[in-house]
C-alpha cells in the first residue's frame, strides 16, 4: 500500500512495539567525556567519518574542536531544554519527522548526505532519536556513529556488517503506517 501526498510517500516505520529493545545501547557506552573525546580523536586521525544523532553529543564534540561529518539534531535535549548551535555548516537540510517513527524519505536524505564528500546538519522537526537507523544503513564500514544515552552518556557504534545486519532485523519487526 503506497499513500501519496504531492508525489511523496507519506509512511513511517513506527517502533511502538520495540521501546524495550530499542532503549539499551548498541555499542560503546562512554560515561568519561576525556575518554569519549580521545577515542573519537583518534578514531578520525584513521580517516573515519564521524557521525552524530542528537544535540548534546554534537555540541561536546564542537565545545572541543571535533567537528562531525554529518550532524542530525532536533534542537532539543531530553525532548525540552533548548540547544543552541555554535556551528554553521555549509549543508543543511530539514526533515519532519515524528516521535518513535522514522519517515520513509529520511533514509534517502540521509543516504545521499552520507554520499556528499561535504557532509552537513540535518534539522529534525520532531525527533532524531531513531534516525541512528537509516545512518547507520547508509554509512561505510569503519564510520563512527554516535548518539546520546540519556542520563548514562554517548554510545559509539563502530560501523561494520553485524551492526547493520543488527539494525535491519530491527527494521524488519517495526510496523509500517501512514504518518
Amino acid at each position: 500500500m503506497e499513500i501519496r501526498d504531492n508525489n511523496k510517500v507519506n509512511l513511517c516505520f513506527a517502533f511502538d512495539n520495540l521501546r524495550k529493545e530499542l532503549s539499551r545501547p548498541y555499542g560503546i557506552l562512554f560515561t568519561n567525556n576525556k575518554v569519549f573525546l580521545d577515542f573519537v580523536s583518534k578514531s578520525i586521525q584513521q580517516g573515519f567519518k564521524v557521525i552524530t544523532v542528537g544535540d548534546y553529543v554534537s555540541r561536546v564534540l564542537e565545545e572541543n574542536g571535533i567537528i562531525p561529518f554529518l550532524e542530525v539534531i532536533d534542537g532539543k535535549t531530553k525532548r525540552s531544554i533548548p540547544q543552541h548551535r555554535a556551528i554553521v555548516k555549509n549543508k543543511e537540510y530539514r526533515v519532519t519527522n515524528e516521535a518513535g517513527k522514522i519517515r520513509f524519505e529520511i533514509f534517502e536524505i540521509i543516504e545521499n548526505i552520507l554520499k556528499d564528500r561535504d557532509g552537513g546538519v540535518v534539522f529534525v522537526n520532531g525527533e532524531e532519536d531513531l534516525l541512528v537507523i537509516p545512518v547507520i544503513l547508509s554509512a561505510n564500514n569503519g564510520d563512527i556513529v554516535i548518539y546520546g544515552q540519556p542520563n548514562a552518556g554517548a554510545v559509539v557504534i563502530i560501523v561494520n556488517e553485524m551492526i547493520k545486519w543488527r539494525v535491519r532485523d530491527i527494521l524488519e519487526k517495526a510496523v509500517v503506517e501512514e504518518c
